[in-house]
């Protein structure tokens, strides 16, 4: 038998689904300001169309979302009973034989969503908005200044290659008397001279191709001890961007950014090779732990949130950021203790959660027996006594 959706359930969601959609863009937007900074730099100082920032935080939203999700869904189920509590329409629905149960289960249903969408968002989407902005990176160095050509200068292109140009045209990708020395065999040693040459690039292959015109190729035989040269019409000198960005730890795959499946084949094929995967197991538990947070945030945030709310208002808001706050120190401390072998990885990713679920077990079975815990009456002391030092101070 199917559950009814009440208008009790209407009217608890009609006061939840604003502030937990405001709350959500809020939270992101803070987010992205943090990264803003950095990418207005370079559309002012490195001439980066705009068009490549947009696309960046696009790419960026699943890795948001993943955290803002859960901590937008706590905050709104607290704005929202907050607001009812304080109103006395908690106290009146009780007294209309409303049990918390009634109450929980329109939460219950929006965190269901949420966890559902979380879900999404890791197992496909962080994925897919890593894989974008890999190729994007690749594709803004190829079409804007990261590859610079510097004129009378060395520059060394990876491990093994010296360029050098005189003169260089970035309006018309144009290079006059060119000179590249190629190190890769150290049997041969290559210097290639042209007297000009053309920059062309191939987004589909991640390669850059530098084109030198009727220039020379000197090899030195080191083994041999003879020399060699070469006149060519047309010379390609390719340049693999991928595999340079590679060097530079860009284009480095982490474990986070894998799917469940890509990160399962990484795991065995690393077991075989004898390499430790703690990390890896670590962030595979974390796929499938981080979507539980929804949930635990509102087994927490109802009875938090029917607290009575007159003077308590602002004790209730305190209690909210120290939820966040102590659920993210312990995930970040048992990451610790994973990451050192000091717990298996399952129980270093699930202990966070368990530990978060059983404080708001508790909680609820206090509200549900209409008891408020002894920690609201301390802080709630606390918080009045701190705004009295402050006035004090004032005065």
């Amino acid at each position: 038998m199917l559950m009814r959706f009440t208008l009790l359930d209407k009217y608890f969601l009609i006061e939840t689904l604003p502030p937990y959609g405001i709350g959500l863009v809020a939270f992101t937007f803070l987010l992205f300001m943090g990264r803003i900074f950095h990418l207005m730099k370079l559309v002012v100082y490195e001439g980066t169309p705009v068009i490549y920032v947009l696309r960046f935080l696009i790419y960026l939203i699943p890795s948001f979302l993943i955290f803002t999700i859960p901590i937008a869904l706590l905050l709104s189920i607290l704005v929202s009973l907050g607001r009812l509590s304080s109103d006395s329409e908690i106290i009146a629905l009780k007294s209309s034989g409303i049990s918390m149960l009634q109450m929980f289960r329109p939460y219950a249903l929006l965190a269901l969503a949420s966890f559902l969408v979380v879900n999404i968002v890791v197992l496909e989407g962080l994925p897919w908005g890593t894989r974008k902005i890999k190729h994007l990176i690749i594709e803004m160095v190829q079409e804007t200044s990261y590859f610079q050509v510097k004129e009378r200068t060395f520059t060394k292109i990876g491990n093994n290659f010296l360029f050098y140009v005189e003169n260089y045209d970035p309006a018309t990708q144009t290079l006059k008397d060119v000179f590249v020395q190629d190190a890769r065999n150290p049997n041969r040693q290559i210097t290639i001279v042209a007297p000009r040459g053309q920059v062309l690039k191939d987004i589909k292959s991640h390669m850059m191709v530098i084109r030198l015109f009727n220039g020379n190729i000197h090899q030195m035989f080191s083994l041999k001890g003879s020399y060699q040269k070469l006149h060519f019409e047309t010379y390609d000198f390719r340049i693999d961007l991928a595999q340079k960005l590679h060097h530079r730890g860009i284009m480095r795959v982490k474990a986070r950014d894998l799917s469940v499946s890509a990160l399962k084949a990484r795991i065995q094929k690393r077991e075989k090779e004898g390499k430790d995967v703690t990390g890896d197991e670590i962030e595979l538990y974390k796929k499938f732990a981080l979507p539980f947070t929804c949930l635990i945030f509102t087994l927490i945030g109802v009875p938090l949130g029917i607290q009575p709310k007159r003077s308590k208002r602002s004790a209730g808001l305190l209690i909210c950021l120290l939820v966040v706050f102590s659920y993210y120190a312990l995930t970040i401390f048992f990451d610790a203790l994973g990451q050192s072998k000091t717990l298996p990885p399952f129980w270093a990713v699930w202990l966070p959660n368990i530990f978060i679920a059983l404080v708001g077990g508790y909680l609820f079975k206090l509200g549900y027996k209409e008891q408020q815990p002894k920690a609201f009456e301390y802080l709630e002391n606390l918080w009045i006594r701190l705004k009295i030092w402050i006035r004090e101070k004032q005065k």
